[in-house]
């Protein structure tokens, strides 16, 4: 099971069309939910490696008000100094739980629209490794720990390189890189990934036109990702 999981995610990389048409093959939503807990896991190892070396976890800190706001209707407010627990114990697994579901259930209902032949176990295991397998190599391994987590810090001395890089601490320079690499590839390079890869598995498994999978796609991330999910991120 272990070796067939990490083959999915290694095909989504380099043959994201077959590796579609094995997932639309399996008649459960393991891989998919094991993907998601796999992401879980690695943002509360980050913490914990954050923890052990004595860092702030969230290095935004000094930018918010206290009491900081956990979002969404009514926005709660909570104390500064258990936001990252509630994120992370609380608002990070309801959210995964519910991002199984939302993405795979409205592209399964506007699929119809155009007669779309797929099944909601599809879709869930499609679109789940559609838009994880990007989040999972750039937003956990390469920002959360090769560029944001401990490991720059040990490098630099600073305890919070990440943020010192953004405000300019470092030189113009790298803050120059910093945003180009923000807006270039954590946000542009990985939503155009994502929305690819959902496209091409809204198109294959619900039979409809490509433009269609597009439109359903692109429709159901921004909703998601930046309407949804993105009213909980600090």
């Amino acid at each position: 099971m272990l070796r067939k999981f990490l083959r999915y995610i290694w095909g989504m990389i380099v043959r994201p069309k077959a590796t579609l048409d094995e997932l639309a093959k399996e008649t459960s939503i393991r891989y998919a939910v094991m993907l998601a807990v796999l992401e879980l896991l690695l943002t509360l190892l980050n913490l914990l490696l954050f923890t052990v070396f004595g860092y702030d976890w969230l290095g935004t800190r000094r930018e918010l008000a206290d009491p900081t706001y956990v979002g969404f209707f009514g926005r709660m407010p909570v104390n500064l100094e258990n936001y990252v627990w509630i994120f992370n114990l609380l608002i990070n697994p309801i959210m995964t739980l519910v991002g199984l579901f939302f993405l795979p259930g409205l592209a399964q209902v506007l699929g119809k629209l155009w007669h779309g032949r797929g099944i909601f176990e599809q879709m869930v295991n499609a679109l789940v490794f559609a838009v994880g397998v990007p989040s999972l190599i750039i937003s956990s391994l390469l920002n959360d720990y090769l560029l944001g987590g401990v490991l720059p810090n040990l490098l630099t001395g600073h305890p919070y390189a990440f943020t010192a890089a953004q405000t300019g601490e470092f030189g113009p320079l790298v803050r120059t890189l910093w945003w180009v690499y923000i807006l270039g590839i954590y946000i542009f390079a990985k939503d155009v990934w994502s929305i690819a890869l959902g496209a091409l598995a809204i198109r294959r498994i619900q039979a409809i036109p490509t433009w269609a999978g597009v439109l359903v796609m692109l429709l159901g991330y921004m909703i998601w990702y930046y309407g949804v999910a993105g009213t909980f991120v600090r």
